[in-house]
Parts: C-alpha cells; structure tokens; sequence
C-alpha cells in the first residue's frame, strides 16, 4: 500500500543526507522521479551503507522501503521500514508504513502491534485514524468466508510474476495472461520491477501432447504430437511476436466470439507516445492479423486494461488522465463507427481516490475491478459492482477467500457461470494464477464433549440432531471427545447431548437467513450425575425464605436442565452456614429448599420428581480445586466446620460462611416415569389429572347421589381417577379422600351406572351427599320428599 508519493518524500527529507551517501541518494531520486524503483532502490541501499548518522540513515531506509512497496515486495518493504525504525525509533511515518507492509505479509500479530505503537506515537491520531480496524475486518471476513473455493492453478504460474488470466471469448479450453517470465531470447529487464518485461501467453486444454526426442550428436531434437488418455493444460507458451514486443504487454481481453483480441502494451509508436496503450488484433483461424493502436486519449496519457462489453459495443479501460477521482481511474468509451467516443469516467462509486485497476465486465452486466481503497483486506482487493433498479452501481468487496491481505486482482469469469481465475501474491509474494468456484452454502456443526468439572473429553457421548423440517441423525463422540455433523441452510437444530453417567446437555444451532458457508464450534459440559450440583445465584433476604427475582432467573436454568432431562429425579438441598441455632437453620434451610421446589412445580415440573431437603449446619463444603485458585488460603479437600472457620480472620470467616450457604441438587435416579397423579401435588389448588377434570364435592349444594370409586390417602392420587373424564374428591378425615363420579337425582340411575363400573373391574358403590356433607339414604330420601 502506498502511504506516501515517493516524490513527496523527496522533496520532505531530501536535504538531510550527508555528503558521503548524497550522490547515491541523489540518482537513487533521480530514478524515483523516472519510476525506475528497482534501480532506484540499489541506489539508496549504497548511500545507507555509507551513511553514519542515524537520522539520516532513517530517511535513506524509509526511502529504500517505499520503492520496495511501489514494486509490490512487501516482505523486503518491511525489511527496511525496520531498519528505518532502528535508527530512529519514533519514526512513526515508519511505523505505520511497517505495519500495513506486515498486513501484506500476514503478519497480522506483528501488524496489530505497529498499529498500537504508531497510535502511542501519535495519540492525537486515535480519534481519527484507528488503523487497526483493517485487522478486525481481516478477523471476521476469514472467520465468516464467502462461498468461493479458491485454489492455484500450478499448470500456468512460475517463479516470476503470472497475472491476468482471461479465456478466450467464450472458450474456457484456451487461456492467455501475462507473465514476467523470460520470453525466447530477449533479456532485457524492466527499470521499474527488476523483472523481465512482461508478456502474454496461451496454454491450451486437450488431449494433445507435444514430445520432443532426444538430442542426437550433428542433430536436431524432434518434435511429434501424440492423442493421450486425458485432458491437460499444455506447457504455456508466448502468444508471438505480432503481439509481444520488446517492451511490455499484458492485461487483455477478448470479444465474446474469441475473434477480436485488445491488449494493453508500452511498445513505441513514435516519439510522442508516452505510457501505455490499448491495441487490438484480430483473430482468424490461429493467426493474428494486424496491431492497430486504439485512438482513445492524446498519445500523452496512458490508458490500459481493456475489458469488452459481451456485444462489443463498450470499451472499458483504466487510466490515470485528468478528470479522475484520485490514481488510476475505471473509464469507458462507446464504439463509434471505426473508432470510439470520448472517455467517459464511471464516477463514485466505482472510483475512489486511490488507485481502480483491472476491470471486468461480464455477460450479466457486472462489473468486477481491484481497488487499494480504504475498507478493503490490505493490498488490491477485488471489489463487484452492479446497477440497482435505478441505474445507480452498487459496489460490494468480494471479501475472502477472493481477497487476502496481500493483492488480488485482474479476476475473470466464465461466460454464464460462477466461476474463473483471479491473480494473487497471497503466498509467495509473487503474482500467481488462482481458479474459483462458487460453493453451495455449506453448515457444519463440530465440537467436543467434555466432563464440566474435570475438563476431561467424553468418548461415545451420544449426538442426536433435530431440525425444524423432521429430519433426526445421531453421532457419537470419538475418543477425544470430538464430533462432526452437516447442517442444511434455513433450518433451526436443537442437538441434545447425553452420555451414562452425566446429565444431559443441549444445544440450538440455527442456519436461517445465513447467505455464508459457516462452521458452528461448540465446547458442550456435561455434568456427572454422582456429585451434587451447586444452584449459583441462590439469594435469600437474612432469615427468609423467600426467593428473590435474581433468584427466579437463576432456577429457570434448572428447569432447562430438568425438562433437557425428563427421567431424572432430584433432591433440591440447602445449606446454611454457623451463624444462629443449630435448630433455626435447620428450619429455614428446609423452608428454603421447599421455595425452591415450590418455584420449580410452578413453572411445569411434575412434584414427584422433586424432594427438598433443609441441611442445615449439617454438611459443610468440602473444598475443590476450583474454589482454591479464588481463594488460596483454602486448601483442596478440607471441609470448612465451624472449629474451622474460628481459626479465620474476620475477612476469611465472611468468605467461608458464604462458601457454606448454598443451595444444591443431586440425583436420586435416572429412571423416573410419571403417573396419573404426577401433574397434581396433592392438597394443590390443580383441577387437572391427565385427561381428568378433578372437581370438589363440598362445592356442590343440594341433595344428591354420587358414585363413590375408591377412598385413598391424602398424599397420593390413584390411577383409577383417569377412568373418568371427572370425578369428584372429598375429605373423609386428615389423612384420606374419597373420589366419585356422576351426579344424580334418582338412586336408581346411579346404582345402575355403578354396576357397570363394577363390571369392569372398578369396585364401585352408590352414595349420597347434602350440600356437601355425606348422608344417608334415609336421610336423602327425607330430604328429597
């Protein structure tokens, strides 16, 4: 990324260098001010090896640095910002310029402490130039990538530089692109890389091979064309000397129908042609017709990679002439007879103030460019646009894996799918060929299953998934407690997790309206069921027994837990500490514990499942690990009695009464199953037994019969009550209700229905009741006449 103009820098601190080095400085300038960056950094090198002041040393090595980020070397870039820092450690200009050069480089570690370094540097800058959001923005697209598979394409690149690969029109079997490698015999090297002048080249995808015999003595070695069994990508090879020149050439494109080839190059025309060109040849039957130059701007400016509208109509190019927005600016120019009309700029916001390169129209209307603009992943990034319902471009980065920290551009699509070639220096800093595919939306879900207090990992722990479309499948934890399972997009999944031994756990993954492939980590604990279970946030006012709200918000985890685990029974215990009678705290410590469960059958939990439990002073905690490294004047496996916490200061004791408050669960078994009378705690208000509406006999008035099914103790309701879609319950002392079924005015009905009762194994007899107090029939019959 260029932080600074490299003549703006010479112009700021070329007055500093001292006399031993300032010849070497001085046509390192010169070559600059030329753009010859390769020459022109040997240049600073020898004036920095002359140089003794260390000051001036600084501005030599920040010099050497930004001509090595002009020729995009990034690693050799931070070499000399380093060394400029090294002489000069408050050169935050410096700074700041190693830190986007570490960005480059994936050094994001060492980029994210340049970033701070430059900010304590300069403190006025963090309300205004908070760099190191390019690092967040790096974290989260990685974290959360597109749908692009993206792999290099071996067959093309080279150890020099490869970019800009394009099919030819329509034809994905024949690629060109541009390569800085040594082409035929022709040695001449550019003054601004280093590299060779570029040139283009085509490789080829058939089953044809060319093979060449061995060289004998006094003779040439022969070449011969053999069919194989497959398809491979033929050694690339220059395209010929009608199009590659003596300078250099590359970023071109074809017409959709492969015939009309333009291409960007710096050849000389004559003496006032300055910069690069655009030049089209036609193509027939292999061979290549006649270069023309596209007269486009003043043979002054430098226009370049041509991309062409699917029906030929629009040219579009990049160039820096006036009437841009900042650098390099995306234009376009509409066929006019033979020629083309007057560049028109795309505008904002396909062009920003930095540099727009390599565009790509493709057959959709898309527009595709790489841009250094703000708000991208480092170096160029491939940005997509395209017009809204009102014409208007709407530009989105294409994030990774298309981009990465270091450049990527020059990106070309197949006509009609989702997929192509791109150039990247993601890995080994030099320019190399990429092919993408679009990927369907892919969702994972992977984790581990660990026990919660040991953190050991649980083998075999069962995974069974659910989603919201009906669909179930279940995996099993390996050795090292880890699973893999797919997900489906647009779906809600609930994964219960449940091992022998353990409470079972459970967990919501939900994949809807996520337009990215995505992974969802989970670590689950599972929680052994032989250990009792502290309940955290348990609070009481001092000597109540009341549940406070925060408590109430604390227990809902536990009726999570309870209906995550339907065939658990617990045991729900409260523990005070020493303060007070031995007998008082055993009586709010039991009262406590029945609050709890009180609140958990108000929320829907079968009463049997539960018991409660008042300790009182009874079990002290037993210290664990855990509760040491909070508290290190505890020690693991005492128990904190009252001889104990006496021995404690006043800060201590507070720490350890309140360790010994608590309120816990443990598991009585694991094999519960509910019964009629599980829904309905006996002596509760309830009305509901299953399917059986429960309803009081002493709230009926007048004289009537009732047929009475069985007489029971208080505590329990009998499973014969769901026989009947009501019945009727009445006291007949502390300890026994009675239940009955149906109404009646004439004795005679009810002793015929009771009969049928008894017919199906239901010992059932006729009785009669007044205002709900029972009589008998004499009474009734008195009463009645």
């Amino acid at each position: 990324m260029k932080l600074l103009s490299l003549t703006g820098i010479l112009c700021i601190i070329g007055l500093l260098i001292s006399c031993s080095s300032k010849s070497y400085v001085n046509r390192g300038d010169k070559m600059v001010l030329a753009g010859k960056y390769y020459h022109a950094q040997a240049m600073y090198e020898k004036g920095y090896k002359k140089e003794k002041d260390k000051e001036q040393k600084a501005e030599i090595a920040f010099k050497n640095a930004a001509c090595f980020d002009e020729i995009n070397e990034p690693r050799k870039a931070a070499s000399w910002y380093r060394k400029a820092i090294m002489n000069r450690d408050t050169f935050a200009t410096a700074v700041k310029a190693l830190a986007y050069a570490e960005v480059k480089n994936n050094r994001l570690e060492e980029a994210e402490e340049n970033f701070w370094e430059y900010l304590d540097l300069n403190p006025e800058m963090k309300n205004k130039d908070d760099a190191s959001k390019i690092l967040k923005r790096i974290s989260y697209w990685e974290e959360f990538p597109g749908r692009y598979k993206v792999e290099i394409l071996k067959e093309f690149n080279s150890g020099s530089s490869d970019f800009a690969p394009i099919y030819m029109g329509k034809d994905t079997n024949v690629i060109y692109f541009t390569s800085n490698r040594k082409y035929q015999d022709k040695p001449k090297k550019d003054g601004v890389t280093g590299e060779y002048f570029s040139n283009l080249y085509e490789s080829h995808y058939s089953n044809e091979v060319i093979r060449k015999s061995k060289k004998k003595k006094g003779r040439k070695a022969k070449s011969r064309k053999i069919i194989t069994d497959t398809y491979q990508w033929s050694k690339p090879d220059g395209i010929g000397d009608t199009i590659n020149s003596d300078w250099n050439e590359g970023a071109a494109c074809f017409t959709s129908g492969g015939d009309i080839f333009y291409f960007t190059s710096s050849r000389k025309i004559n003496k006032n042609n300055q910069g690069t060109k655009i030049f089209a040849v036609q193509r027939k039957d292999g061979d290549w017709g006649r270069v023309a130059m596209q007269e486009l701007v003043a043979d002054s400016l430098s226009v370049g990679h041509p991309s062409i509208s699917d029906d030929g109509s629009i040219l579009y190019f990049v160039s820096d002439m006036p009437g841009g927005y900042g650098g390099n600016d995306i234009w376009m120019s509409k066929k006019s007879g033979s020629g083309w009309s007057e560049p028109q700029n795309l505008g904002r916001p396909i062009n920003s103030d930095k540099d727009e390169l390599f565009p790509h129209i493709r057959d959709n209307g898309m527009l595709y460019f790489a841009s250094d603009r703000d708000g991208g992943m480092g170096g160029l990034d491939i940005y997509q646009a395209m017009r809204n319902e009102v014409g208007v471009w709407q530009v989105d980065n294409m994030k990774y894996p298309i981009n990465s920290t270091a450049d990527d551009f020059a990106i070309h699509f197949q006509a009609g799918q989702e997929k192509g070639m791109f150039s990247s220096s993601r890995k080994k800093g030099n320019d190399d060929i990429y092919r993408f595919d679009y990927m369907p939306l892919q969702f994972t879900f992977s984790g581990q299953v660990l026990d919660s207090e040991s953190k050991e990992p649980i083998e075999k722990a069962r995974i069974n998934i659910v989603s919201t479309d009906g669909e179930q499948s279940e995996v099993k934890s390996g050795k090292d407690g880890k699973f893999f399972l797919e997900l489906k997009p647009d779906l809600e999944y609930i994964a219960m997790v449940s091992k022998d031994g353990y409470l079972n756990g459970k967990e919501l993954v939900n994949t809807l309206g996520i337009n990215v492939s995505r992974n969802f980590k989970s670590i689950i604990g599972l929680k052994a069921i032989e250990k009792p279970i502290e309940l955290p946030n348990i609070f009481y006012d001092f000597g109540s027994w009341s549940l406070r709200e925060e408590s109430k918000e604390a227990l809902d985890g536990l009726v999570e837990t309870l209906n995550d685990n339907p065939k658990i029974t617990i045991e729900l215990g409260s523990h005070s500490d020493f303060v007070g009678s031995e007998s008082t705290n055993k009586e709010i410590s039991q009262k406590r514990a029945q609050s709890v469960v009180d609140y958990l059958i108000d929320k829907g939990i079968y009463w049997d499942r539960l018991i409660a439990h008042g300790y009182g002073e009874s079990e002290p905690r037993k210290i664990n690990s855990a509760i040491v490294k909070e508290h290190d004047f505890l020690k693991v496996d005492e128990v904190l009695t009252e001889s104990r916490i006496e021995k404690m200061n006043s800060d201590q004791k507070e720490i350890a009464n309140q360790l010994n408050r608590r309120t816990e669960f443990k598991v009585l078994s694991t094999d519960y199953k509910p019964g009629p009378n599980s829904k309905v705690k006996p002596g509760s208000n309830s009305n509901q037994i299953g399917n059986t509406l429960i309803k009081e006999l002493n709230k009926i008035n007048g004289v009537f019969y009732t047929i009475q099914v069985g007489a029971f103790e208080k505590n329990t309701i009998p499973t014969v009550v769901q026989n009947f879609k009501v019945v009727f319950r009445a006291k007949v002392n502390e300890t026994t209700n009675r239940y009955t079924t149906g109404i009646y005015d004439d004795i005679e009905e009810a002793k015929l229905e009771a009969q049928n009762i008894n017919k199906k194994g239901i010992k059932a007899f006729v009785i009669a009741y007044n205002n709900g107090k029972k009589i008998t029939f004499a009474e009734a019959k008195k009463l009645k006449e």
